[in-house]
């Protein structure tokens, strides 16, 4: 009993999972080996286990450790040497928050949630640059900039401001933060209600309503809002109707074809649906090639063409994702390729 105390005692000192992570920058790719490995061998296949590792014969959680930890080594070697050259410096509250996320918990391998549980702790790199703009790295993340880059001279060079000019294909001529490259020239990140012909021209929290007329930027819808797209939803996931008379999704009348009344198919004009017209006045055969003469005659289609149709409740959902703690956490370690 009192053995079984203890072992409960550690389990809980440990957040319940068994991993006590508490990384420094000499000790950080035996922590990240631990957390992997940790997930391998609770929620992966032995043949996922192999894959991942690059091995073709089994492996004891152990030796996972050492190859997980070595290939690591090799990965941050770079970083190694911009610590020593006092370009980088590492974080260690931000590689342990995100390794804490990415710890498969006890007897759990996957879950339903809203958003990945690491994205939040994972989103800023643990090894932080302090190099200057004008000096010399080896590469971006030695800049103490987040608008700067490691240029082909290996030096530290900020992207382009408001006014330079820029690459609309990225890379290290992209604006700095706030701002979008147009027409070779950055300028900043239009407003609520500013014309736009994609979400990047928008300020962050808008994206492009390209239902609008003429589109524009527009605040994200909540759960249970009407939307036009999934990007307009927060939650990026806008649940569609379906095109009245068929089964194809939409999320407006203008993503969905017209449909003939009597089921023969999609149409423009009554004068699509196979039957023949007769004219008005004199009740005369008549098709779009052969017209009905005299002001006022016009030629009159007896299976209507029902304009385009979206039916349903379009509205912004509640995202679902499946957290896998084998593939998806494995894919996410914090270590720089």
């Amino acid at each position: 009993m009192r053995a079984r105390i203890i072992a409960i005692a550690f389990l809980l000192a440990c957040g319940g999972d068994g991993v006590e992570i508490s990384t420094n920058q000499d000790n950080v790719c035996g922590e990240v080996a631990e957390v992997a490995c940790h997930n391998m061998y609770q929620c992966c296949s032995e043949g996922e286990i192999e894959q991942f590792l690059n091995v073709s014969d089994p492996r004891t959680e152990s030796e996972c450790r050492e190859d997980v930890s070595r290939e690591c080594a090799r990965s941050i070697a770079s970083l190694d040497y911009g610590i020593d050259q006092k370009h980088v410096r590492f974080d260690a509250k931000i590689m342990n928050d995100c390794l804490d996320a990415l710890v498969a918990p006890s007897g759990t391998c996957a879950t339903l949630a809203a958003a990945l549980p690491w994205t939040a702790a994972c989103m800023n790199s643990a090894w932080i640059g302090l190099v200057l703009d004008g000096s010399a790295c080896i590469s971006t993340l030695e800049c103490a900039s987040k608008d700067s880059v490691c240029g082909a001279n290996q030096t530290c060079v900020a992207r382009p401001g408001e006014g330079k000019a820029c690459s609309v294909f990225g890379g290290p001529t992209a604006c700095a933060t706030g701002l979008f490259c147009n027409a070779g020239t950055c300028r900043a990140q239009l407003p609520e209600g500013g014309a736009c012909t994609s979400s990047t021209q928008c300020v962050t929290g808008l994206f492009c309503d390209q239902a609008a007329a003429p589109a524009v930027c527009a605040t994200r819808k909540a759960t249970g809002e009407a939307c036009t797209s999934s990007a307009a939803c927060t939650s990026s996931l806008c649940n569609p109707g379906l095109c009245a008379g068929t089964g194809q999704t939409c999320f407006t009348d203008g993503n969905c074809s017209g449909q003939c009344a009597n089921g023969s198919g999609t149409c423009f004009t009554d004068s699509n649906c196979g039957a023949a017209g007769t004219c008005s006045q004199t009740a005369t055969p008549c098709s779009p090639t052969v017209l009905c003469v005299g002001v006022g005659n016009t030629c009159v289609f007896p299976v209507r063409c029902n304009p385009p149709d979206c039916v349903g409740d379009v509205v912004c959902g509640e995202r679902h994702l499946v957290i896998d703690y084998c593939q998806a956490a494995l894919n996410d370690l914090p270590v720089p390729n």
